[in-house]
């Protein structure tokens, strides 16, 4: 299977702009035979903290129904997130006590035209606390694609290897992460997202972005790994589309060595 990290450059709050960039760069990705392409986090507006309630939108809004059409058009499958609406009546739902936040980091799998499902990010990082509310479930996505479930993390999530472990044992066969990194924190996200990797036996498509706006410059090194932690293709600081194929035999053998999973002493973590 031919996946696709698209490294993208965000232009900070420009959505339509954000939007036209990531399509043309689907666009080169599909071209060369991608059946699954990665966005980085929140790669329609960035982190838009001064008008973020305008850049937000739903799940139907205009964005996703964008990448819908791709999706069916190319027949493909598409993930990364951005930045949710909420509904007042939701946020009504969830809290009657306290005043959260109007926004979630929403991260989401499209498959053949169709929203496949979302996971609203539930591990926020610095001012993120403020803007976003935070999700309150960690479930992986299942796809028709090869039979494929896809185990979604955002960004700051992969700081937290319950959140891989818990995809992992409800049945991901696949890793795919979507992030906006900083320059200083590069390496640790290199070495947290091959981790999760090998930890727990699975294929990991880790997507960064490049750039830079007013809070960091934004390194890229996005990368596609195998369950053993090998790399099957790197991209450097530019923006670009980076193509890898997973072999999905062969990491249902990688799954199958050792006994990772049914060694574990839960009753004494």
């Amino acid at each position: 299977m031919k996946t696709a990290c698209i490294q993208m450059d965000i232009s900070l709050c420009s959505k339509q702009e954000n939007l036209e960039r990531a399509l043309s760069l689907a666009e080169e990705a599909v071209s060369k035979e991608a059946e699954l392409l990665v966005f980085p986090e929140v790669f329609s507006t960035g982190f838009c903290y001064d008008c973020i309630e305008e850049a937000a939108e739903t799940a139907s809004g205009p964005t996703l129904e964008a990448l819908c059409a791709f999706s069916k058009e190319h027949d493909c499958i598409l993930a990364g997130s951005i930045v949710e609406k909420i509904e007042r009546t939701e946020r009504e739902l969830i809290s009657s006590e306290k005043q959260l936040p109007a926004q979630y980091n929403l991260g989401f799998c499209i498959e053949s035209g169709k929203l496949a499902g979302i996971r609203r990010k539930v591990q926020l990082y610095g001012p993120e606390k403020e803007y976003f509310a935070s999700g309150d479930s960690i479930a992986p996505i299942r796809l028709e694609k090869h039979g494929l479930t896809i185990g979604l993390i955002v960004c700051n999530e992969l700081r937290y290897p319950e959140v891989a472990r818990k995809l992992t044992l409800e049945g991901a066969d696949l890793l795919v992460s979507a992030g906006e990194i900083p320059d200083f924190y590069i390496y640790p996200w290199r070495i947290m997202s091959l981790s999760r990797a090998i930890e727990n036996q699975l294929p990991h498509i880790a997507c960064n972005r490049v750039g830079k706006d007013r809070y960091s410059i934004y390194l890229g090194g996005s990368f596609i790994a195998d369950g053993w932690g090998r790399i099957l293709a790197e991209a450097g600081k530019e923006e670009c589309v980076l193509i890898g194929k997973i072999d999905l035999e062969e990491a249902k053998g990688i799954r199958k060595t050792g006994s990772i999973l049914e060694d574990r002493r839960p009753d004494l973590y």
